[in-house]
């Protein structure tokens, strides 16, 4: 069984600052004599932590975020961002564009996992990159990105070919073998989860380095049907922050 890691000087000061960036986008919405009411602290204290001037401590800081994730509804402010066409394509151009919602969901990605010790996040080229990119960030580990292409120069790849659902075509992603070891503990991330065959690329991709599956993070998910290839995925290792209805064409 494996120890629950606790959490480092820099883990801690990390959490901390992530708290009082949330407080400071919350003033944007609620007022001073708001957040004391919602948060159940004083207003003087919240304006010192807003100011830069103040931290919450570790513990206190665990709390309020707690308090303050809760006031937001993130599957909603997700959802709302997601635009279907007449044709009932997918737009995530005001999602996956928009920066603060990356933090923000970057963020929930470390509160998930941040007791996992993730060596590496693992994203599929070209979509999930920008989420990808703030979670690795946010996290302080490299990026690794399967392409469906070989880059010049890089002699050895783990690759994984599957062929989607209702197409007669194979597509193949490529890891660089260097980029994934034995000791590395892998997060996967990606921005839309709809069919699942690029989700258990990145899995087999995984296994096939040795390294271990630390969870899969996914921004948006349509319909539950993805899920069907990663049974062998614990549920606790999945982490969805917004799901729509199977009823758009992608």
């Amino acid at each position: 069984m494996r120890v629950m890691k606790q959490p480092n000087r820099m883990e801690k000061v990390k959490m901390q600052l992530m708290v009082v960036e949330r407080l400071r986008a919350l003033k944007k919405l609620y007022s001073y004599r708001e957040l004391s009411r919602k948060l159940n602290m004083s207003e003087t204290v919240l304006c010192r932590y807003v100011r830069g001037s103040l931290l919450p401590g570790y513990v206190l800081a665990k709390k309020l975020l707690l308090s303050m994730r809760e006031m937001h509804d993130l599957s909603l402010l997700i959802r709302s961002r997601v635009r279907i066409d007449e044709g009932g394509y997918l737009d995530l151009t005001n999602l996956i564009g928009d920066p603060y919602m990356l933090k923000i969901a970057a963020e929930e990605a470390y509160i998930s996992y941040s007791n996992d010790e993730v060596t590496k996040v693992l994203t599929a080229a070209a979509n999930g990159i920008p989420l990808a990119t703030m979670v690795a960030y946010v996290f302080g580990v490299p990026l690794v990105i399967a392409k469906r292409t070989k880059d010049v120069g890089v002699k050895e790849f783990i690759e994984e070919a599957y062929i989607p659902r209702g197409s007669p075509i194979q597509e193949t992603y490529y890891v660089p073998k260097r980029a994934l070891t034995k000791d590395d503990r892998v997060l996967i991330v990606d921005d839309l989860a709809r069919s699942g065959y690029t989700l258990r690329a990145l899995v087999n991709i995984i296994r096939k380095a040795g390294s271990e599956l630390v969870g899969i993070f996914i921004l948006l998910a349509i319909g539950n049907r993805w899920y069907r290839t990663l049974k062998d995925v614990k549920p606790g290792k999945i982490k969805v922050l917004a799901v729509l209805n199977d009823q758009s064409k992608g």
